[in-house]
């Protein structure tokens, strides 16, 4: 499921920094959860995947996960607007290997270290 331009939409930044306003009317938030909503973490991954696709302008696959730490729940509401930071993005023909964070902030939401398929 394509999640750009629905649940959330690029708003600034650069291909290192590249800032997000997350769309708190999405359904998935009316499910997760009702009242409280808050990004699963499911979504988190496909909002990478989605921004590294657009990077190397090729359709990119999760095949691992080398370490996702969730610090603390996004919310819409809260935290309409976060950054993916990427400290390092290592592609080649076959792979794509992205590590970072997502700040909103200036706090430190997830740790990310992920391997895509081409």
């Amino acid at each position: 499921m394509k999640l750009k331009n629905e649940m959330f939409s690029i708003v600034g930044g650069d291909a290192d920094h590249v800032q997000i306003e997350l769309n708190a009317r999405h359904l998935i938030y009316q499910a997760h959860f009702p009242g409280n909503p808050i990004t699963p973490g499911v979504c988190i991954v496909q909002i990478i995947g989605e921004l590294l696709q657009d990077r190397v302008a090729r359709k990119l696959s999760l095949t691992r996960v080398v370490n996702l730490k969730f610090v603390s729940t996004i919310s819409p509401v809260e935290s309409p607007v976060v950054e993916i930071c990427f400290s390092s993005v290592e592609d080649s023909l076959t792979e794509c290997k992205a590590k970072g964070t997502i700040m909103s902030d200036g706090k430190v939401k997830t740790k990310f270290s992920l391997v895509f398929a081409s």
